[in-house]
């Protein structure tokens, strides 16, 4: 008796994610090539072909096999009734032949089998699901004779979680071989987000898919997994932190269906080098205690067992993820534990490998290997980018031994530095200072230069420009010749305190001697810092173009050396999103962000601020409410929670602000000015000017104008002597804005037509954007008061894009005036009884209220006129449009202001 359920094509599982990436590369395939489907447990092989098949015209084949068809004449009974059965009984004669008393060998039923399939009169898949459960040569052998002469038109589909030993290599040189591995059967991203959609209750964020996906690596059951576990947002980090440390279902599963189908000695092997994030031949014998490493991680690999080779030479493997936790829980013996750390850690050392070793170090308690480790490696390994990874070493050690090395401490104090902890990073510093002093004044004088380096990063990222520059100057006279490392530092605080005090060209001169010395002394990551400094300068200069040469400078020097995992990659993708939003390009600037965030969300969310701000101002620009309020809640949480540089914040700031004037958060805008710092006497660089124009727009909001209009004074003449061309031209587009709502209109056209000038050939775009649509109304007053050629050219440009900039809340909005409401009444939108019976300008500006939401005590306070006076306008308003009411009359205003928003410009 045969089980039908064997040579039957399965049902596919209910909720089946379509996969049609995977689809259309198995639609594409010849018939006569052969599909190996290969991957570990769980990738969702058998349900992809199942998928497959159950869609396709033609017949499919399918024969599931298990341990027992090893026994080859078993082997060729359900081959021949599952191809049999698929055409339609046409395999009669082979039937006979197997029906025999005296059963033939394989070759000669295979033989007879083909001779039957050239007569078809149709194309034929046959499949052979879990192809790895076959260890037997004869049936391995049968198998190869079916590929090597299957007729034209026969293609046959294998899935299997090893690798199967049948000569393909001839397949493969023919072209006659398709291959789908692990990688490409992981789910991407973006096919979690869509099961994620399918199967969750609430809308899970980018951020969290995203962790989901890289801890998981697109592994299918442990994205299953999370999708019957989490039933509300409050368990999500809930089930990451279990699926990192280990899920206790996914563990079962792992050992249902991998483990105990393993030999003990590769089990062995495989525990023990679990513990590494990849291993080789020399390492797992080291670990192992065998002299067969290769051949075992090999067979591993071959296998299924979520060993990945890394290389084309198949010399270095990395565990997927989740395997690897789960074979680490088979290390129960403590002592054996600790062993197998000590020998990972010497022999990383050995090649050369000090964050494997600092790991395993670390992971083993070993304070004598952690200490020689710190106190050799551990600055090369700060400017690698393995602050979290020193951090958890010095925690281990204590802050008796921290205050007691002067090389410790330092290094304790960068990190803190770079946390934005200065009251701790200055804490650790006097503490050992005052240790060295009065117990190693001989180590106290070697660091001292390097302490007063510290102190003056310290106090440059405070914003303590003066004191920043004493403290360099005092260190550059303290350095020994062989503390290069720290010359390089306490220079780029030299360069970054003239860039604050507003000296742009000795701060880009600086910078320019600094990335010199740094690239001869081999510290790219210096280099790259110091040229992004230039970059920033340019940018500060109003130079666009000459700061996207020096991004594409740096970036190439990251590239070329590797860089791009580390923090100073971070910086680079920064200052490449700010430059794509003023040009413009959202796309390319969100993929800049993103690229971001995930280089630096290792090291901690609070790191992710100006990601966050930079894909506020771009959901903005889109228009997109949601994501903009998601955007705000994330950065008003980290704001709360954690401490910044002064640039950092002025953008979050920026980028809030224009978020409540959209919505009409009045109350956050002043409660925000209540709290916020006072303005510098001297706002002599970008991020003070920045602030100080957070200052002016909540002053203009909140009917200030007065005073908005001093502060501005007072930004505008410091960004012009000291050179600041871009705060300018920002400054003088705020000011057109401020003037011309004080119905100042010479002096608003004055500033905007002298920021068209600042722009001409340079780029700019979004710096006008951020007033919105009262862009329009200033730009076509100044095209009819008269612009010089460029500035008319750059103005219409400017227009059409303010036109096509949403708000947040879908709707039109645009400032009317004498200029706008002659373009209204021009338009075809606008009805012939309106011609006839003109709206006065005070009911026009009623109209666009009401348009906007405002009720009539809102319109009433507006234009500061009693309640009663508004509800006049509103009567003589109905009718004059011949509209019955309010949203008769929104419904109208809507019309003819969408006729003039979505004009194309000439």
């Amino acid at each position: 008796m045969l089980l039908t359920s064997k040579y039957s094509l399965p049902d596919c599982p209910e909720h089946t994610l379509v996969r049609p990436r995977l689809l259309s590369l198995l639609g594409d395939g010849h018939s006569d090539q052969l599909l190996l489907v290969t991957a570990p447990a769980g990738y969702g092989k058998t349900t992809l072909v199942t998928s497959w098949a159950s869609n396709q015209e033609n017949p499919v084949a399918w024969y599931t096999l298990d341990a027992s068809d090893n026994e080859p004449s078993q082997f060729c009974r359900y081959l021949v009734e599952s191809v049999h059965r698929a055409t339609g009984k046409g395999l009669p004669q082979t039937c006979r032949l197997l029906a025999a008393p005296q059963c033939p060998d394989p070759t000669t039923i295979i033989s007879h089998l083909l001779a039957e399939l050239r007569s078809l009169p149709s194309e034929l898949r046959i499949v052979l699901d879990d192809y790895h459960h076959i260890d037997n040569p004869v049936v391995h052998d049968t198998t190869r004779f079916l590929l090597r002469h299957a007729p034209a038109g026969v293609g046959i589909i294998l899935n299997s979680r090893s690798q199967p030993p049948l000569g393909l290599a001839t397949l493969r040189v023919q072209g006659r071989l398709l291959e789908l591995g692990s990688d490409q059967l992981a789910l991407n991203t973006e096919e979690i987000a869509r099961l994620l959609k399918q199967r969750l209750p609430f809308n899970l964020d980018a951020d969290r898919a995203a962790q989901l996906h890289q801890l998981s690596e697109g592994w299918p059951p442990a994205v299953q997994l999370f999708t019957l576990s989490v039933r509300n947002r409050e368990e999500v980090d809930r089930y990451l932190a279990e699926l990192e440390q280990g899920h206790s279902h996914i563990l079962d599963y792992l050992a249902e269906e991998v483990m105990e189908r393993l030999e003990p000695e590769l089990r062995e092997l495989l525990a023990r080098t679990s513990i590494l994030t990849r291993v080789n031949a020399q390492l797992a014998e080291r670990l192992s205690g065998r002299s067969d490493g290769q051949q075992l991680l090999e067979a591993a690999a071959r296998r299924g067992l979520f060993l990945q080779a890394q290389d084309s030479s198949r010399q270095w493997f990395r565990f997927h993820p989740v395997f690897a936790r789960f074979l680490q829980r088979q290390l129960t013996n403590r002592e054996q534990l600790l062993d197998l750390h000590a020998l990972a850690c010497d022999s990383w050392q050995e090649m050369e490998q000090p964050v494997e070793a600092l790991r395993h170090a670390l992971a083993g308690g070993d304070r004598a290997r952690l200490s020689q480790l710190l106190n050799s490696r551990g600055e090369t390994l700060l400017r690698g980018g393995q602050s979290r990874l020193l951090r958890d070493g010095l925690e281990w050690l204590g802050s008796e031994s921290l205050q007691k090395s002067a090389r410790f401490t330092l290094l304790s104090a960068k990190m803190a530095r770079e946390n934005f902890d200065y009251d701790h990073c200055e804490k650790t510093l006097a503490a050992a200072e005052s240790w060295l002093q009065r117990e190693d004044s001989q180590q106290w004088r070697q660091f001292e230069g390097a302490f007063a380096t510290m102190r003056a990063q310290v106090a440059i990222a405070r914003g303590q420009t003066l004191q920043a520059k004493e403290y360099a100057e005092e260190a550059l006279g303290l350095l020994q010749p062989e503390q290069l490392g720290e010359r390089i530092s306490a220079l780029l605080v030299t360069g970054e305190t003239s860039f604050c005090l507003g000296a742009l060209e000795p701060a880009c001169t600086h910078m320019q001697e600094v990335e010199a010395l740094a690239i001869a002394e081999g510290d790219i990551p210096s280099a790259a810092w110091a040229i992004c400094q230039q970059t920033e300068i340019a940018f500060a200069q109003g130079l666009l173009q000459k700061s996207a040469s020096l991004q594409d400078k740096v970036y190439n020097l990251v590239q070329k050396h590797h860089l791009s995992t580390l923090p100073i990659a971070e910086f680079v993708c920064r200052l490449r999103g700010q430059l794509q939003w003023e040009h413009g390009d959202l796309e390319g600037a969100e993929q800049s962000a993103r690229r971001g965030m995930q280089i630096n969300r290792k090291v901690g969310e609070h790191w992710l601020l100006p990601e966050y701000t930079l894909l506020l101002k771009i959901a903005q620009a889109r228009g997109e409410k949601a994501e903009s309020l998601e955007w705000l809640e994330r950065i008003e949480r980290l704001l709360s929670d954690g401490r910044y540089h002064r640039d950092w914040i002025a953008n979050a700031d920026a980028a809030r602000i224009r978020t409540w004037r959209a919505l009409g958060y009045q109350q956050a805008i002043a409660c925000w000015l209540e709290q916020a710092v006072p303005v510098a006497d001297r706002p002599s660089n970008h991020f003070e000017q920045c602030h100080g124009r957070n200052h002016v727009r909540a002053l203009i909001e909140l009917h200030r104008w007065s005073d908005a209009n001093r502060l501005l004074s007072r930004l505008q003449f410091v960004a012009k002597e000291c050179g600041l061309v871009t705060d300018r031209l920002r400054n003088r587009v705020l000011e057109s804005h401020l003037l011309w709502l004080r119905e100042q209109h010479n002096g608003a056209l004055e500033a905007i037509t002298e920021a068209l000038k600042l722009a001409a050939g340079r780029g700019f775009r979004a710096s006008f954007l951020q007033i919105g649509k009262p862009l329009i109304v200033i730009l076509k007053a100044a095209l009819e008061h008269g612009l010089d050629e460029k500035s008319a050219s750059k103005a219409q440009t400017l227009i059409k894009l303010a036109q096509q900039q949403p708000e947040l809340d879908g709707g039109i909005r645009i400032e009317l005036d004498d200029t706008i409401i002659r373009e209204i009444l021009a338009s075809d939108a606008v009805p012939d009884f309106l011609r006839h019976s003109p709206l006065t300008p005070r009911e026009w500006q009623v109209l666009n209220a009401i348009h906007s939401g405002l009720s009539n005590e809102r319109i009433a306070r507006h234009f500061k006129v009693a309640a009663s006076t508004i509800k006049t306008h509103i009567r003589s308003l109905y009718q004059k449009l011949d509209v019955k009411d309010r949203q008769e009359a929104i419904t109208l205003a809507e019309q003819m202001l969408r006729s003039v928003q979505d004009r194309p410009q000439p």
